[in-house]
């Protein structure tokens, strides 16, 4: 199989046991197919954002002051109808892949323990790790974090080195941080639950992460609206 066919069957979520560990091997030891998978991971999110932009645009347009008359006015109305009706029925028919859900729901956590202000020097390695972070250098805050926790074992560097992890595609790695991490209940712990079912939604693991969806929603817990949404589209 060409690995352009592995990829496809990857965003359709039909990969069997055997393909997911071929991709698996490919995305850790691979430039060249790792590149590949984020590019088409990319043109996947710029095509859903689009396609929420245009709905947006054109409903502006309509909401723009013209010169009024009765008919054009039912002609407004009847317009709005028809766009919340057409987007009614492209939500409830169109299926989205789990990695287009996962592309659609994720975002990386912020920076909620070591927010650094404008002038802060950097007197210590959990200010440089989290800087490293907040500018998107995910590789070396990866290495930070990593080192932090074995010094410190303070949990919450768990936590960001899984959402580090997403950000680099390592996305095994990603869930066996995260899954670590549920060992602690610290204040990022129900956030944590919300990145591994991401995490699984992104290794086509839509078992288990209908498991954990499930669990947010009910408890309602961090991003459990969010999680009902995601639980909506899943097969």
């Amino acid at each position: 199989m060409k690995n352009e066919e592995l990829i496809a069957l990857y965003f359709e979520g039909k990969l069997n046991t055997s393909e997911k560990a071929r991709f698996e091997d490919l995305l850790q030891n691979d430039a060249n197919f790792k590149a590949q998978v984020t590019l088409e991971e990319e043109v996947k999110t710029a095509i859903i954002s689009t396609k929420k932009d245009d709905l947006r645009q054109r409903l502006q347009q309509l909401e723009q002051p013209k010169k009024k008359s009765k008919y054009y006015i039912i002609a407004i109305a009847a317009s709005i109808v028809i766009a919340f009706g057409v987007f009614g029925l492209l939500q409830s028919k169109e299926t989205l892949s789990n990695q287009e859900l996962y592309a659609q729901y994720y975002e990386p956590y912020s920076n909620i323990i070591a927010p650094a202000s404008r002038g802060d020097e950097l007197k210590d390695e959990k200010s440089k790790a989290f800087r490293y972070y907040d500018t998107k250098d995910y590789k070396t805050a990866l290495d930070k974090f990593n080192s932090l926790y074995d010094t410190t074992q303070e949990s919450y560097y768990l936590f960001y080195q899984g959402v580090c992890e997403l950000e680099l595609s390592n996305t095994q790695n990603a869930i066996a941080i995260f899954k670590s991490h549920q060992n602690y209940t610290d204040k990022l712990f129900t956030q944590s639950n919300w990145y591994l079912a991401l995490a699984y939604l992104k290794a086509n693991n839509t078992k288990d992460a209908k498991v954990l969806l499930k669990t947010i929603s009910i408890e309602k817990s961090y991003n459990y609206k969010a999680a009902q949404h995601i639980l909506k589209n899943l097969k």
